[in-house]
């Protein structure tokens, strides 16, 4: 005697592995059209399929049969399983766009992030060129050059005459530049590390 959607669904939820296999085989076939008719490839069609016989694997106990057929209710889970997946899929997607998405720079943007890149090259270099320098000189480049200090002012933080920090300055400036000539060149264009290596 064949049993009922009801039946094997009633069987399944107690543990029995051969009627739910039987009620898969029943329904097999109208589940796997109905997600060849509202997915758009393969992958998406078997995940529609086995989601959907898995979401009726565990709520087989609460089926209640009106006319003992499951597959309205079958479907039912189909359809909420698809909604699922296509919700997922735009999350997804909006996801990937925002990730992919290239900043735009407008042309003084542009030109500072070339700034700041030609600066973080020449780091290496100028920081090997500073420590080339008698301590007071390398102290009132920085003061003028990173903390913003006119010579006068960089001359009176060090105790020299205005006159005297500018001579001076003009002198390490002469010397950094001899000192930046004899150095190797950063490499202009270093090899950009990427993310899956």
């Amino acid at each position: 005697m064949t049993r009922t959607d009801g039946e094997l669904l009633a069987a399944a939820a107690q543990g029995d592995g051969a009627a739910f296999g039987c009620f898969y085989r029943r329904h097999e076939q109208r589940v796997l059209a109905y997600a060849v008719s509202h997915c758009i490839g393969a992958s998406d069609v078997a995940d529609l399929v086995a989601e959907t016989f898995l979401q009726a694997l565990v709520s087989a106990g609460r089926f209640r049969p009106t006319d003992g057929n499951a597959l309205p209710w079958l479907l039912g889970i189909s359809r909420h399983v698809l909604a699922r997946q296509r919700r997922s899929f735009i999350r997804r997607q909006r996801l990937v766009d925002q990730l992919s998405a290239v900043p735009a720079f407008t042309p003084d943007e542009a030109s500072a992030v070339d700034a700041a890149i030609d600066a973080a090259r020449l780091a290496p270099t100028l920081t090997t060129a500073l420590s080339g320098l008698p301590a007071k000189d390398r102290e009132l480049l920085l003061l003028i050059a990173r903390d913003g200090l006119d010579p006068a002012q960089a001359g009176a933080a060090l105790g020299m005459t205005p006159n005297a920090a500018r001579v001076r300055l003009s002198r390490v400036r002469k010397r950094l530049q001899g000192i930046l000539t004899d150095l190797p060149a950063p490499d202009p264009h270093p090899e950009v590390p990427h993310a899956h290596d």
